[in-house]
């Protein structure tokens, strides 16, 4: 499991006397991204010993329960956890959009045909893939990220 720790760096900064200002969107992305940071580094770790990885991104539909089970105290919050094992098998490689469509250089480009292309491969890949095929593409999977309060108890209010 991996927890981002709000706790300690505000606490440390009180021990300096610092009027601490707490439930600031930096402060959250902060803490988030150096937690994916230090998951991605166990991630490749991990891999590099021939190990299998799996985010568990769905441990944010519960938060809370997560953190009584984990007892967190205040201002620290899971962000996601990781399975780790040896695989039996070698796993599928699924499909990314490609560098063309993520790295902009100097200014941001429009990407909309790599996206329908890559729509078009997701496509092909989970109507091909061994195990829970599924109709629909990379854009068609988003929508619920966007269509709707997903996790609404995580939102910043």
């Amino acid at each position: 499991m991996f927890c981002a720790d709000m706790k300690r760096p505000t606490e440390a900064s009180e021990r300096t006397g610092a009027n601490v200002v707490r439930g600031m969107t930096e402060q959250l992305l902060v803490a988030t991204v150096d937690t994916a940071l230090m998951a991605q580094n166990v991630a490749v770790a991990a891999e590099s010993e021939g190990l299998g990885i799996c985010y568990i991104g769905g441990i944010r539909n519960n938060p809370q329960q997560i953190s009584d089970l984990l007892r967190l105290p205040a201002h620290v919050y899971p962000v996601f956890g990781m399975c780790l094992g040896y695989p039996e098998h070698d796993p599928e490689v699924k499909p990314r959009l490609s560098v063309e469509a993520i790295l902009k250089e100097d200014y941001y480009t429009e990407d909309g045909e790599q996206v329908e292309a890559f729509d078009t491969t997701m496509q092909a890949y989970y109507q091909a893939r061994s195990s829970s095929n599924k109709d629909t593409d990379w854009s068609h999977n988003l929508k619920p990220l966007f269509d709707n309060k997903l996790r609404p108890i995580c939102a910043i209010s």
